[in-house]
C-alpha cells in the first residue's frame, strides 16, 4: 500500500511538472531550448542527418531534431558565431564568426576539421554548394566573398572575389546549384547570378537596406527582407517587379526561411515576432508570439515544425499543424 501511495505521489509530481512546462510554452509551441549562453544568431537544419544546429554566443549546439536532446557542443570560436550551414549530407557543418574565422566541423565525430583565417573581419554568411564540394563565406568588413573547395576531400583552398565599398554580405544558394543570390552594401538591391550562364541581375524595390535573403530550394523564388519592415518575393524568371510585398512586421526583418513545399515563408523581426506567410497569395497566415528579444533565426524542420531563435537566448519549436494547414 505504501509503495502504491508513493507511486501515485511520484506520478502526480511528474504530471504537475509536465503541465507546468506546457503552460510556460507560448501558444503553438511544443518545445523550448534554453542555451543559457546568449543571443541565438543562426539556426541550421539537416534533414538527411535529422540534426538541428543552434549558434548561441560563441558556441554551436547540435541537437537531435526529433527529441531535441543535445548531441554535442562546438566551442572553438572565440567570439560570436554569426552564421552556420550543414553540408547536403549533414556530415559537415561550416561556421563563420566575429572572430574572423571560418571553421569546418565533422558532426558525428565532433571534430574540428579545419580553421581558416583568411578573412580580416567578421564572417557574417556561409553556405554550402548542393554537391557539398564547395562552400562560400562572406564578410562585409573585408569586402570579400571566398569560395572554398575541397581537394581530394582533405585540403580546402579558397578563391577570393573582392568587392568595393561593401558593408554587408548575404549569400543564398539553391539546391539545384543554378542560382546564387547575394546582397552587397546593405543598400536596397540584390544581385542574382544564374550559375548556368553567370548572368548577373540587380533587383531593387525596398526603401531601406536589405538585411536578409533566402532562396527556395529549386531557385525559382527569392525573398528579400529589409529594414523598411517589408519582405519582397521575387520570381527568378521575372525580376522586373516583386510578386508580392509582405507587410505586417513593425520593425526590420532579421530572418527568413521557405517551407519544404515552397508554399510558406517564415520571417523573424526585431519586433520579437515570427510570422508565417502564404507565398501564392502574399497573405499573412499567423503571428507567433513568445520570444522576449529580437528574432535572430528561423528554420523549418521538415513539413511539421518550425524553429525560431532570439536574442533572449531561447529557441522555440512550433507545431505547424496546430497553427496553419500544410496542404
Amino acid at each position: 500500500m505504501t509503495r502504491f501511495v508513493n507511486f501515485i505521489l511520484l506520478f502526480t509530481l511528474v504530471m504537475f511538472q509536465i503541465n507546468t512546462l506546457a503552460q510556460n510554452l507560448p501558444t503553438g509551441a511544443i518545445a523550448r531550448i534554453d542555451t543559457g549562453e546568449g543571443p541565438v544568431n543562426a539556426i541550421a537544419y539537416s534533414r538527411r542527418a535529422n540534426r538541428l544546429a543552434v549558434a548561441a554566443a560563441s558556441n554551436i549546439h547540435i541537437y537531435d531534431a526529433s527529441t531535441y536532446e543535445e548531441h554535442t557542443i562546438f566551442t572553438r570560436h572565440t567570439d560570436t558565431v554569426l552564421s552556420i550551414a550543414f553540408s547536403p549530407n549533414g556530415k559537415l557543418l561550416v561556421s563563420g564568426s566575429s572572430d574572423k574565422t571560418v571553421r569546418l566541423w565533422e558532426v558525428e565525430t565532433r571534430k574540428l576539421r579545419r580553421t581558416r583565417e583568411e578573412h580580416t573581419a567578421p564572417v557574417n554568411t556561409v553556405v554550402f554548394s548542393p554537391d557539398g564540394k564547395r562552400f562560400w563565406s562572406g564578410s562585409g568588413g573585408d569586402d570579400t566573398i571566398r569560395s572554398w573547395y575541397s581537394r581530394d576531400g582533405g585540403r580546402w583552398s579558397s578563391r577570393i572575389s573582392p568587392r568595393t565599398d561593401v558593408a554587408f554580405i548575404v549569400i543564398a544558394c539553391s539546391d539545384k546549384g543554378e542560382t546564387v543570390a547575394t546582397v552587397f552594401n546593405r543598400i536596397p538591391s540584390v544581385c542574382t547570378i544564374k550559375r548556368s550562364g553567370y548572368h548577373g541581375y540587380t533587383i531593387s524595390g525596398h526603401t531601406d537596406s536589405v538585411n536578409v535573403l533566402t532562396l527556395y530550394t529549386d531557385g525559382s523564388t527569392l525573398a528579400t527582407g529589409s529594414a523598411d519592415k517589408t519582405i519582397q518575393l521575387w520570381s527568378a524568371a521575372d525580376i522586373d517587379k516583386p510578386l508580392h510585398t509582405l507587410m505586417g512586421h513593425t520593425r526590420g526583418i532579421t530572418a527568413m526561411d521557405f517551407s519544404v513545399n515552397g508554399k510558406r515563408l517564415a520571417s523573424g523581426s526585431s519586433d520579437k515576432t515570427v510570422r508565417l506567410w502564404d507565398i501564392v497569395t502574399g497573405q499573412p497566415l499567423h503571428t507567433l508570439i513568445g520570444h522576449t528579444g529580437e528574432i535572430g533565426a528561423v528554420a523549418f524542420l521538415g513539413d511539421k515544425a518550425l524553429t525560431s531563435g532570439s536574442s533572449d537566448g531561447t529557441v522555440f519549436i512550433w507545431d505547424l499543424d496546430k497553427i496553419v494547414s500544410n496542404d
